[in-house]
């Protein structure tokens, strides 16, 4: 591994904004039992009885239907795609099903074959990483192309760090790689157990030959710090660290924010966004700005893509979202989750209510 010198800038403007401002898919099953979703601002019908299990992403929604059959809905249409399967998994824009040792994936309105001796697999934004025990190999499904990551003599293993689209991983010998973009890019021969951290076209990990603190982005290696890290965390192009002085930093494209002095109480970061506590205040960074969400320590909160969802001291959801702190509900709620920048929230009585591009609409 060849790291290259990198120039960082602390930054005193905010970074620009990289929000896609889609607005997902949020499945809900009424108290009548009709299976809707909640898109573009209004209700749909997907199914007029309610399905036995539902998966949900960014772009797509994999469900079993009453009558047993998986199905899949893309945002258009509704499409059957099996009467029996084993098991399925939904990522952002892909289904994965499994009928026995048989898997295939669907995608972009197609069904592909990926192989008759699949065991255990996972599904990620863009990747699928399955064991194939007819090679006892480990293979990745990417953009439609299946590629060996690695084979193993005695039981197989799947990779610790999987991202969105990226993933790393260790052969015999303690030779580590990075996968990305289809390639694969040699990092170095380890002795010692390495922890890496991967998100979306990025990774970050505790180099222990160098003692310091490295990235990989664009096909590249450097250090982001010339000592370990304490605590880090990828998320879609940008990094959330704590280094040894216990401050928190964000980096992104080349450049670095100092979010917190000292070690906060708490923190968590998903995608573009990080949250953190210090003292009675909860903040939240959304990639270009902070904000002070609440004054007391949320019980629960959710982050995905550029969205911030917390329940607030009524028991009902505020949310942030570009820069703007919301009050969604103070009705008590059940549960929530974030599809696209929807965020969907499940109120007692199968009642169900989503905010979506500034607007309230209950089902």
């Amino acid at each position: 591994m060849n790291k290259i010198k990198f120039l960082f800038l602390l930054l005193a403007l905010p970074l620009v904004s990289s929000a896609q401002n889609f607005w997902g898919i949020g499945p809900f099953t009424t108290m009548q039992g009709l299976f809707k979703v909640f898109q573009d601002g209004l209700v749909r019908q997907l199914d007029h009885m309610p399905p036995l299990e539902v998966q949900v992403g960014d772009n797509i929604v994999g469900f079993i239907a009453n009558n047993r059959d998986l199905r899949v809905y893309d945002g258009k249409q509704v499409t059957t795609l099996s009467g029996l399967v084993s098991n399925f998994k939904v990522s952002d824009n892909f289904i994965a099903l499994q009928n026995g040792p048989i898997l295939s994936v669907w995608h972009n309105g197609k069904g592909q074959w990926l192989t008759n001796f699949g065991r255990r697999y996972v599904v990620t934004d863009s990747l699928l990483v399955f064991e194939d025990t007819q090679m006892n190999s480990v293979r990745v499904w990417y953009n439609g192309v299946v590629q060996d990551l690695y084979t193993v003599i005695g039981d197989i293993y799947l990779p610790n760090f999987i991202g969105d689209n990226i993933l790393a991983f260790e052969v015999i010998g303690g030779t580590h790689y990075i996968f990305h973009s289809g390639k694969m890019h040699e990092i170095d021969t380890y002795r010692q157990k390495v922890d890496f951290s991967c998100g979306r076209d990025i990774a970050a990990f505790n180099d222990p030959l160098t003692r310091t603190f490295a990235i990989y982005e664009k096909g590249q290696f450097f250090d982001l710090e010339e000592m370990h890290a304490l605590k880090f965390k990828a998320g879609i192009n940008c990094i959330t660290y704590i280094d040894q002085n216990q401050n928190m930093w964000y980096y992104r494209g080349g450049n670095k924010k100092i979010l917190a002095n000292y070690s906060p109480d708490y923190w968590d970061a998903n995608d573009h966004c990080v949250v953190w506590g210090e003292g009675d205040q909860f903040f939240v960074w959304d990639g270009v700005q902070k904000v002070v969400a609440a004054y007391y320590r949320p019980d629960f909160w959710v982050i995905k893509n550029s969205v911030v969802a917390f329940k607030n001291q009524l028991g009902g959801v505020d949310c942030v979202l570009d820069g703007q702190l919301i009050n969604i509900t103070n009705e008590p709620m059940v549960n929530l989750f974030i599809s696209g920048e929807t965020v969907i929230i499940e109120l007692a009585n199968k009642n169900f209510m989503a905010y979506s591009n500034g607007r309230k609409i209950r089902s």
